[in-house]
């Protein structure tokens, strides 16, 4: 996805997450009002998010006449889950403007720097302890579900090094982010759009760890409500005797997906796993997009999964994956009939 790329304005223009107030008194000499809107507009675009938000500030004519221009360059918003960004947030969502703007949450920070300056609690297990009874969470929670409506999409793609066990127990890690993104979304019922739950750039920690994720999340009314509406699901996890029920669940409870991305490595078990999937009478049935990027899965289960969703498949891109017997593609085009809307088929290091 090519959000992945963007730089967040905030971590390249904005020393600290804060949004400029109006300004109470109306600056006689404003000339903005005097010019075309367009001139406005291009005056806008060449300022650094720094420089738009001091220009917004000065009078209530440039605050009118801008708002709308510097809350476009928050449709995306990059979260390490630090008391100043959850404090960002809800400056954000306090502005009736600005919060109608923001679609995504993007979690891309280095783990050392994720969760810093809240006072978490951590269990025994080694998860955090009541997450949800935090003043800040609740916070956060009541942004997203009351004031942030659009903002349904959640991208979870953590960069940085491997930390030691003893490291990794003691830090708030993208599971952690996980498991209080998948809480909330149970508490409110909300209707999520995208689910993008991986690993960014020369990230080597694991992640999906089930003792810091949620329990019996599926079974949740609110959580399976939310669910239902998920349109993109995209996971990178190499499947493990913990998590292989977690990972199957995921994609099993979201029955209107359209676009589908599994990276889940190469070695036997997730051949396992996608011969069960593959069988399950819950699988998407309307699937668009279906990527496997690096993992194994074998020729018949691939087609099986495929012909679920027949009717509206689009496109498929597979990505250096193994397991497949030779001839699979020679029969997939002789029964293109069978898939009537596909129109693309993209391979790569097979």
């Amino acid at each position: 996805m090519a959000i992945l790329n963007t730089v967040p304005p905030q971590a390249s223009t904005i020393t600290k997450p804060n949004l400029i107030k109006k300004s109470k008194s109306k600056s006689p000499t404003c000339i903005l009002p005097t010019l075309p809107l367009e001139i406005v507009e291009m005056i806008c675009d060449g300022l650094s998010t720094r420089d738009l938000a001091s220009l917004m500030g000065t009078c209530r004519d440039a605050y009118r006449l801008t708002i709308h221009r510097f809350a476009q360059r928050y449709t995306e918003i990059y979260i390490d889950f630090s008391q100043a960004y959850f404090d960002h947030i809800h400056a954000i969502a306090s502005n009736k403007v600005m919060r109608g703007y923001v679609q995504r949450l993007v979690i891309m920070t280095r783990e050392p720097y994720l969760g810093s300056g809240v006072n978490w609690e951590w269990s025994m297990a080694g998860h955090v302890k009541k997450a949800m009874d935090m003043a800040v969470i609740k916070r956060f929670r009541d942004d997203l579900a009351l004031r942030l409506v659009n903002c349904r999409s959640f991208i979870i793609s953590p960069v940085g090094h491997a930390h030691t066990k003893e490291e990794q127990d003691r830090q708030f890690n993208p599971d952690d982010a996980a498991c209080i993104l998948l809480d909330i979304i149970a508490d409110a019922s909300l209707p999520i759009k995208i689910f993008w739950y991986g690993k960014g750039m020369n990230y080597t920690s694991d992640i999906m760890n089930i003792s810091r994720l949620p329990k019996a999340l599926f079974s949740n009314p609110g959580f399976r409500a939310g669910w239902n509406a998920l349109e993109n699901l995209h996971l990178e996890h190499e499947p493990t005797p913990s998590n292989y029920s977690f990972l199957m669940d995921m994609i099993l409870h979201a029955p209107n997906a359209r676009k589908l991305y599994l990276s889940l490595g190469p070695k036997d078990l997730a051949v396992e796993f996608f011969s069960q999937l593959s069988r399950s009478s819950n699988l998407p049935r309307n699937l668009e997009r279906v990527t496997l990027s690096f993992t194994a899965i074998k020729a018949d289960d691939l087609i099986t999964i495929l012909y679920q969703s027949r009717h509206s498949l689009r496109r498929l891109i597979l990505n250096g994956v193994t397991g497949l017997s030779v001839g699979w593609l020679t029969f997939l085009s002789k029964t293109q009939s069978l898939f009537p809307a596909l129109e693309t088929t993209s391979l790569n290091m097979l």
